[in-house]
């Protein structure tokens, strides 16, 4: 792991709206072949909310060849996408994403740990999550103690993929 591990900073919009498609251009590998590629304008705006938000605290892996390679993201949670009421106590990561060509090295599970731990010294109680459902990254949320709750959503961007909701304690 040569990466350095830095927040993001408005200048890294458009690296993690190229990092972001990247990724998910592999669900159509596990998913659906047709699953349509996401806009890179809409990446780049996700990406100036996601930063731009209150609360927001975002780490990415920075590897001097290759650039950005990993992004976790969290903020305050709310109640729904359509609901802003805070939810108290309660943190929503709204980003994990690897490059596929550094998977398997332990960058989500390490910029995941750092966010949880980050988390805790901001007083949540709790973390909430959404992935694809089938999608590998279930089995590493599983193993890193976080619970799939049975609750689901359609992704309104790539033609209504199924979410599936987990949630993690992080008092110790």
């Amino acid at each position: 792991m040569t990466a350095t591990i830095r927040p993001a900073t408005p200048a890294d919009v458009r690296p993690l709206a190229r990092l972001t498609s990247t990724c998910l251009g592999t669900y159509r590998e596990w998913t659906r072949p047709d699953l349509p590629v996401p806009d890179p304008v809409e990446e780049e705006l996700d990406w100036d909310v996601r930063l731009a938000r209150a609360g927001a605290w975002v780490r990415v892996a920075d590897d001097p060849a290759d650039g950005i390679i990993a992004v976790v993201a969290f903020a305050p949670a709310t109640a729904s996408r359509t609901d802003s009421t805070p939810v108290p106590g309660l943190a929503h990561v709204n980003a994990v994403f690897v490059d596929p060509a550094h998977w398997r090295q332990g960058w989500a599970r390490r910029l995941l740990g750092l966010a949880e731990d980050a988390m805790r010294e901001q007083g949540y109680e709790r973390a909430r999550l959404w992935t694809a459902e089938g999608s590998p990254a279930e089995r590493l949320y599983t193993a890193l103690g976080w619970t799939r709750t049975g609750d689901r959503d359609r992704h309104p961007r790539l033609g209504g993929l199924t979410l599936v909701k987990y949630l993690k304690s992080l008092r110790r």
